[in-house]
């Protein structure tokens, strides 16, 4: 008898500690940020909550992921844009004239089955709200100048297509595509794998009038300048961020920052003065890199 009150007093105290000792930790965590065409970070957030007990064995958890913007001095954070739980928006570009972001979805062995087109305007959404479409298999894309078309690559294609879906035409084919970027100007920017190195090439959006720029990876037309192709060259333990000036007979390539930790696609911001990224080994982080001045800031 002693020993059933016993076993019945500690599982009296137990469930007293739990009951009483309950609490919630909350963590954010911030990655994956470009550029809106008004000059503010576009980027997504994780909210990770757990409740535990006294002893500190977890009773439950939850996470919900989302999108906002965020000025690169770190004000007017916006509200809320959408909830992504479940469906984070992989490799967000937003449309350099209008409020649309365009991202990957259904990702299968590095391709994207989906492109999805999204208004992001915090007013009424007049006209297109939100639009997807279907492929086979996406490596990369961007949009063209006036937001009416993407650019997008296989591995072996540039193609662009209407924001509709209409009008699929191919570009160039060429062999181990990995980025394609347009936005700015007429001319179509693309990287491929050549041996250990990448490849940077340009051409005309309706295609012929190929120009090679040398080996510069994640390339981005300049919004200021569009003679001007912003790039990385990653080493082992660092990226290096260059500038290939094609305004000329001969292709000028500089090295235009001090090296940094390595870079997570780090984005261009449209008046060419920032980048931004997030940091490999890093599972929080939005960060802006001045261009004229070097300097690093961690904005989230």
């Amino acid at each position: 008898m002693k020993k059933l009150i016993v076993v019945s007093c500690l599982l009296l105290v137990v469930s007293f500690l739990a009951g009483c000792g309950i609490r919630t930790e909350t963590s954010n965590y911030f990655y994956s940020p470009s550029w809106t065409q008004a000059n503010s970070i576009i980027y997504i957030g994780q909210t990770s909550s757990s409740s535990k007990d006294i002893l500190g064995s977890q009773l439950s958890s939850s996470y919900t992921e989302w999108v906002k913007t965020i000025y690169p001095a770190g004000t007017g954070e916006s509200s809320v844009l959408w909830d992504a739980t479940d469906k984070p928006p992989y490799v967000m570009t937003c449309s350099p004239v209008t409020d649309f972001v365009a991202y990957g979805d259904d990702l299968r062995s590095g391709l994207y089955r989906t492109i999805v087109i999204r208004n992001i305007s915090t007013g009424t959404h007049s006209g297109l709200d939100l639009v997807e479409l279907a492929f086979t298999g996406v490596k990369s894309f961007d949009w063209n100048n006036d937001a009416t078309k993407l650019v997008y690559c296989t591995s072996t294609e540039v193609r662009t297509i209407d924001i509709d879906g209409a009008n699929d035409t191919l570009v160039t084919a060429e062999a181990n595509l990995e980025f394609v970027t347009w936005k700015y100007g007429t001319r179509i920017v693309y990287v491929m794998t050549s041996g250990s190195s990448k490849e940077c090439a340009m051409i005309n959006s309706g295609g012929g009038g190929k120009r090679v720029l040398g080996d510069l990876d994640l390339a981005q037309v300049s919004g200021a300048n569009t003679n001007e192709i912003y790039g990385v060259v990653n080493t082992a333990t660092a990226t290096e961020f260059w500038k290939a000036d094609v305004s000329g007979g001969t292709t000028v390539l500089t090295q235009i920052t001090a090296p940094t930790l390595q870079a997570v696609l780090p984005r261009l911001s449209p008046d060419a003065t920032l980048f931004t990224y997030s940091k490999v080994g890093e599972i929080t982080g939005v960060y802006t890199l001045n261009i004229s001045t070097g300097v690093e800031t961690e904005l989230k």
